[in-house]
């Protein structure tokens, strides 16, 4: 083999390696959230240094919102599982339980339908240290989201709040309006690995907390 070559394959294999994909992690955002309302400036307030983690691997990923000094969230799903685990823990103390498409309300259903999602092309934007691509996603609602997302790190699993399977990487930036307030999500630290991960994505329900059924959680309040 030539010197040139020699060369010419390595610079090739570099070249792969350097812009191949990130298929397992996890990543953390900072979440801001803020709103011109003073009827909701309590719950704004509740909402500081609130957190969001994605962690993803292979056919799985798991979300944890640290709602700020209310909750955290967690949702755990896998492709092949039709049931998901959410982990509730906040106030009304740990709540765990499985849900399904079924357990979703009409109206969640047709704004999931009706949502759409257009790839923005000719616009990039640095995040991170990455370059990130623009998307628009627009509700049933008519209002918009705007995401930032690199192709760099891409789940095979993308489902749920956070992650859409129109959008082909991972999103490192989100800027939402939910009613009067907004939301801002911007990603701050990603890691290639994931301790534990066994336990990360366990679709059992952990040690503390207490298994209710939808209906059960939809009579809290009544």
């Amino acid at each position: 083999m030539s010197i040139k070559a020699f060369l010419t394959g390595t610079l090739v294999m570099f070249s792969m390696l350097a812009f191949s994909q990130a298929t397992k992690g996890k990543v953390m955002y900072d979440v801001f959230v803020s709103s011109d309302d003073p009827s909701v400036s309590a719950y704004v307030d509740q909402m500081e240094n609130s957190l969001l983690e994605i962690f993803f691997s292979g056919n799985k990923t798991r979300t944890n919102f640290h709602m700020g000094e209310m909750m955290t969230t967690m949702t755990i799903s896998v492709k092949e599982q039709d049931t998901a685990l959410v982990l509730l823990d906040g106030m009304m103390g740990k709540i765990a339980m499985k849900v399904t498409e079924d357990d979703m309300d009409d109206e969640r259903r047709m704004a999931l339908e009706k949502q759409e999602v257009e790839l923005i092309e000719g616009e990039t934007k640095e995040v991170m240290g990455y370059t990130c691509k623009k998307a628009i996603i627009i509700g049933a609602d008519g209002n918009e989201s705007t995401v930032w997302y690199t192709e760099e790190i891409a789940p095979a699993h993308r489902e749920g709040e956070y992650l859409n399977e129109e959008i082909p990487g991972l999103p490192l930036e989100m800027t939402a309006k939910y009613g009067k307030m907004d939301m801002k999500i911007v990603a701050f630290e990603f890691k290639g690995k994931i301790k534990k991960e066994d336990e990360v994505f366990s679709l059992e329900v952990p040690e503390g907390f207490v298994l209710k059924t939808m209906e059960e959680m939809k009579s809290f309040g009544r």
